[in-house]
């Protein structure tokens, strides 16, 4: 039995599909079926019931994927202590949209100058897609927008806390927020951005009622649409402000500000703790650089 065939299994159990394995793991349909048919004859046990299209996982092919986890999990690690370089390995890392349009690029090009040995795979999405990975151990971190309440399985370490702000086009005159929201067309976060539930919030306890014509997850559209007289939209300072050009005003949404905290997510029983650990401090350092500049 090799580690190879139960990264190919555990893709099939994730994915739920044994194209989609092989998609993800970039190896032919044929292959996952190969392997997976050669793993069933050595250890003696039906993992998939193929009756059924795509193939599912019977009892004891569950039974059988929580161990297969648990191996990797150990292989992983033992891989890791064993390299000469404890910096050596590929790191996966996830991020929300708003990070990479930041201070992610510059502290990722910092970590891969001082760790040359180090190989990193960048991925975007949603908050609750990027954690829904690290529990499939697609990724082996992520920056997410940090979730009010922490869960078991993960483990989370805040790297900055950025101030919520109004942007609206320099032709849009006054400072009274509300008076701004209500008269211009609102440009929304997509409503499934854990960001964009802050943002909600913020808005209904302020009862402010807003007119939205266009609704996107990505910053650095939001903020084209509204450099292009669009509408007006309320994002995180310090992720985009290097972003808004001339035409974009900023303005506070308030003192004490309303903060977005920021943080690496990994899983609790990561093998490459060390590795995002490298990683969460280079982005303390960028952030703080950015702050104090």
């Amino acid at each position: 039995m090799d580690v190879k065939s139960l990264y190919t299994l555990i893709a099939a159990a994730d994915c739920g599909s044994f194209a989609e394995a092989g998609a993800q793991l970039g190896i032919s349909l044929s292959a996952v079926s190969l392997q997976l048919r050669g793993l069933e004859k050595e250890t003696g046990l039906t993992l998939f019931d193929r009756r059924t299209r795509p193939p599912q996982l019977t009892e004891e092919g569950r039974s059988f994927v929580a161990r297969a986890r648990e191996v990797v999990v150990h292989w992983e690690a033992l891989s890791e202590n064993l390299s000469r370089d404890p910096a050596r390995g590929t790191l996966r890392v996830g991020a929300v949209h708003t990070a990479v349009a930041a201070t992610l690029p510059a502290a990722l090009h910092r970590l891969q100058e001082s760790r040359p040995e180090l190989s990193v795979r960048l991925a975007t999405g949603l908050s609750h897609d990027l954690e829904e990975q690290l529990r499939r151990r697609i990724i082996d971190c992520a920056v997410v927008t940090e979730a009010e309440t922490e869960t078991e399985d993960l483990t989370s370490h805040r790297i900055t806390s950025e101030p919520l702000v109004l942007i609206a086009h320099r032709s849009v005159k006054g400072r009274d927020i509300a008076k701004i929201l209500t008269a211009e067309p609102y440009v929304r976060f997509s409503k499934h951005a854990r960001v964009a539930r802050l943002i909600e919030r913020e808005l209904q306890r302020r009862k402010i009622a807003v007119s939205s014509r266009m609704e996107i997850d990505a910053l650095d559209a939001v903020v084209s649409l509204v450099s292009n007289r669009l509408g007006v939209s309320i994002v995180p300072l310090n992720a985009g402000d290097a972003a808004f050009p001339e035409t974009v005003r900023v303005l506070p949404l308030g003192s004490p500000p309303v903060l977005r905290h920021l943080a690496v997510s990994l899983r609790s029983d990561s093998a490459k703790a060390h590795l995002v650990s490298l990683l969460v401090e280079e982005l303390r350092g960028a952030y703080s650089a950015k702050t104090a500049a």
